[in-house]
């Protein structure tokens, strides 16, 4: 023991020095406040005098002697008398030296519950640095350069597989045990904390006997001692795991960096303060930022992105992903300007970094330069809003822009005008000479309408020979002076195709775009019902239309009438009504004759008459399909009938002039012929006299095959047009039906009376039989007898009921 070592004043246990004369030197505060005396008191104060009588021969008989013989003693318990006479029980420790050819007695005290107090504390201390992972220690180097480990807890075991008390007197076994390659470090390393004072901290490695190669990171603080030793107290932990652990993320953050820098596309990493972390070389080069000046800087700064069209700066993807919490990406048009000014149009996304606390620590942004998708993409676009054959705007895009244009109306209060244009006699070019040559026409017919109209205006094609025109901010009459002006010039046209030259016309139909329509769209059907009109009122001309517009409005009612049809026929709501027809000769046949009418049942309830929606299936190409439910009905019905079918003479089924035409209904009408295996010759079509002699080779042909069949024909309201006595003895039909106009007055009208009887000669010289339609009168159904009609059908006869109650008309001839 030296207490030369120690902070004698601040020393927490009592120490004190006497002579060879048994009187004290030397005494600290701590025992003099132990003892109840001042340091003045204690100082020369003779040892005796602190010995209680009963200790003073036990002292010099066993301590003293203890000291004479071995110069030092140790856990001695003794009895001081304290100031006040009270007995304070302390253990005494004591070692003699001599100073200065002197012989002292240096001598340590600590009460006996201090000391109990003390040795808990020790062993809570001990207890709880066994607990640490690793070794708490205490390392001296001294002034001769040998070295110990005062203190070492129990880790040590683990730490250098070495006994504590191993090294209390030399380290070098656990120098022994350092990894050759890191000696030199170890060393250096504590010869500069001893030199300067500073803290030591290193992490080196140790091979050790059982357990091999291990990491291991100290830590110490250095203590200088009066006697040029240095005293380090500090603790040493086995790193290996987290050496290892860093290592793998090391190797892991090589490859990902290899990776990155290998990718086509450009990664940017921020931390949660949007400052930039890693650029990759993609990255670098789109943002014309080299990574190492990036590092740090705001990320708008090195990302700088703004709206390719508005030129407006767009919101960072950093920040709109730091504030939603999840995978972000740019609008569409983002433009990206890099450090030079170089412009590129990009995509991203960017995706935040969470840790396991679900703590967001930086966000990474992968974007890449779509420059050349986007320029093709806006081709693509620009090519999709475009009519290919004429570089007009599509309906697409005239749908778009007719929108714009409608809601500038009603926002501005400026009006605009719609127009719509159809070709008058273009199927002509187009049937006579071919696609190519109508696809020429179109094209002149395109080039004419851009030179018409201002810049501003736009023109589309709409499909087929179907063209409109938007034009910007203009008065009704002035769009109506511009529509004349291209019917003129369209009518100038002289299409040449070889040898041949056409001529084609121009219906127009121009409208007001304002808020006077619910919608854009209605604004367009009033448009094509215009057309339309003008259509009808002669075609190569311009109807301007007006409010409250009969010929639009019955037009609009023609369109509306259409849907309705079609939803009809989709829900099955038409239902099958028939008329009778009378023979009128001395020796009729027996056996009912009777005309298959339709009728619309409504949604609620009412019957509709097919002379308000047949026009409009005519006109819109529904009437196919209506006579082919017609048609199936009936054969239906004749196959549910069939046991009473020999009641039944003749059943005539109006076909419409479109359907005679249409390939599709005509496969359809012979299938159904040949698969339903129906009485055939108790059929008759009727096809009216413009739709035969409109399409008379393909009447022909379609009155043959129905004739091999067996089935019959009827030509129906013969007489409208003097000029089909030409074509009556080529058309090969069973029956003539009398047109009702000159029918329905006959009675009181010479001339309709002649008409009906020369109708009814001719009939009869080419073996016709002939029905007389609208029969109103006993007077008229008379005379018809008189002239030799054949057979009479009107509502003198019978009017017109539903099918299933026809049988009740047996008798009628």
């Amino acid at each position: 023991m030296d207490i030369s070592r120690f902070n004698f004043q601040e020393a927490p246990c009592g120490l004190f020095v006497f002579d060879s004369n048994l009187k004290i030197v030397a005494a600290n505060q701590t025992l003099a406040t132990m003892l109840g005396f001042s340091l003045d008191e204690l100082n020369n104060k003779s040892l005796n005098a602190l010995l209680t009588s009963a200790e003073r021969l036990m002292f010099h008989m066993q301590v003293m002697a203890l000291l004479h013989l071995q110069g030092r003693v140790e856990e001695i318990a003794i009895i001081l008398a304290g100031a006040d006479g009270k007995n304070i029980p302390v253990i005494f420790n004591a070692v003699q030296r001599n100073i200065d050819g002197n012989v002292v007695t240096e001598c340590v005290v600590v009460r006996m519950n201090e000391r109990k107090r003390l040795e808990e504390e020790l062993f809570r201390v001990k207890k709880a640095t066994e607990q640490v992972p690793g070794t708490i220690y205490q390392f001296l180097l001294r002034a001769d350069g040998s070295s110990c480990f005062p203190y070492a807890s129990e880790g040590v075991r683990n730490v250098y597989e070495l006994n504590p008390l191993q090294l209390q007197k030399d380290a070098s076994p656990a120098f022994n045990r350092l990894h050759p390659d890191d000696i030199e470090a170890i060393n250096q390393g504590i010869t500069d904390s001893a030199k300067n004072l500073t803290v030591w901290h290193q992490e080196y490695r140790v091979i050790l006997p059982k357990r091999g190669i291990r990491w291991l990171q100290g830590s110490a603080t250095p203590e200088s001692r009066v006697d040029g030793s240095t005293l380090w107290h500090g603790y040493i932990n086995d790193i290996t795991e987290k050496k290892a652990l860093e290592l793998a993320l090391s190797n892991e953050f090589e490859r990902t960096r290899v990776t990155l820098s290998s990718i086509g596309d450009a990664v940017i990493v921020t931390n949660d303060r949007q400052e930039v972390e890693y650029l990759n070389p993609s990255a670098e080069k789109l943002t014309g930022w080299a990574s190492a000046d990036a590092i740090g800087l705001p990320v708008t700064m090195v990302f700088n992105i703004v709206n390719q069209f508005t030129r407006e700066i767009v919101k960072n993807p950093i920040a709109h992903c730091l504030d939603e919490r999840a995978i972000v990406g740019l609008t569409n048009d983002t433009v990206l300007i890099s450090k030079d000014g170089s412009e590129y149009a990009v995509e991203d996304s960017a995706a935040p970094i969470f840790t396991a606390g679900d703590v967001i620590i930086g966000v990474v942004m992968v974007f890449r330069d779509v420059t050349g998708q986007r320029i093709l993409r806006q081709e693509v676009e620009r090519r999709a809003s475009l009519d290919h054959l004429t570089g007009l705007a599509n309906r697409a895009q005239f749908d778009r822009v007719l929108l714009e244009m409608y809601e500038s109306s009603i926002a501005t209060g400026v009006s605009h005008a719609l127009c719509c244009i159809d070709l008058d006699q273009f199927k002509i070019v187009n049937d006579s000479c071919g696609h190519a040559a109508g696809d020429a026409l179109l094209k002149e017919v395109s080039a004419l309408l851009l030179k018409s109209v201002r810049a501003k205006d736009l023109v589309a094609r709409l499909g087929g020979d179907e063209f409109a025109l938007l034009l910007e901010g203009c008065d009704l009459n002035a769009a109506h002076r511009i529509s004349q002006q291209i019917c003129e010039k369209v009518a100038r046209i002289r299409f040449q195709h070889s040898s041949n030259f056409f001529r084609i016309g121009a219906s127009i139909g121009v409208v007001p775009l304002d808020g006077r329509w619910a919608n854009a769209q209605a604004a367009q059907q009033a448009a094509d019902g215009a057309c339309f009109a003008a259509k009808d009122e002669g075609r190569g001309r311009v109807h301007l239309y007006v409010d409250a517009d009969r010929i639009i409005i019955e037009q609009r009612d023609q369109m509306q009438w259409a849907a309705r049809l079609q939803q009809a026929i989709d829900e099955n709501r038409f239902e099958l009504f028939a008329q009778p027809i009378m023979q009128l000769g001395e020796h009729a046949e027996s056996g009912l004759h009777f005309e298959i009418l339709l009728r619309l049942r409504e949604m609620d309830g009412t019957l509709v008459l097919p002379g308000v929606f047949i026009p409009s299936a005519e006109r819109f190409g529904l009437a196919p399909q209506v006579d082919r439910w017609v048609v199936s009905h009936v054969f239906e019905w004749m196959k549910l009938h069939a046991d009473r079918l020999d009641k039944v003479k003749v059943i005539a089924i109006n076909l419409s002039g479109k359907s005679i035409g249409d390939k599709d209904f005509y496969q359809f009408l012979m299938d159904a012929l040949d698969r339903e295996k129906i009485p055939a010759h108790k059929i008759s079509f009727e096809i009216t006299e413009t739709a035969a002699i409109g399409n008379l080779d393909i009447a022909t042909e379609f009155i043959a095959m129905l004739h091999q069949r067996g089935a019959r024909i009827s030509l129906d309201d013969f007489g409208s047009g003097m000029s089909s006595m030409a074509y009556l003895k080529h058309l090969s039909f069973d029956y003539l039906k009398i047109d009702g106009q000159f029918v329905k007055d006959m009675a009181n009208d010479a001339v309709d009376c002649a008409m009906v009887r020369s109708i009814n000669e001719i009939a009869h010289l080419t073996g016709k039989i002939t029905i007389a339609e609208f029969v109103e009168s006993a007077d008229i159904l008379m005379l018809l007898k008189d002239l030799g009609v054949d057979c009479a059908q009107g509502y003198h006869v019978g009017k017109p009921k539903p099918i299933d109650e026809i049988f009740s008309w047996e008798n009628m001839n």
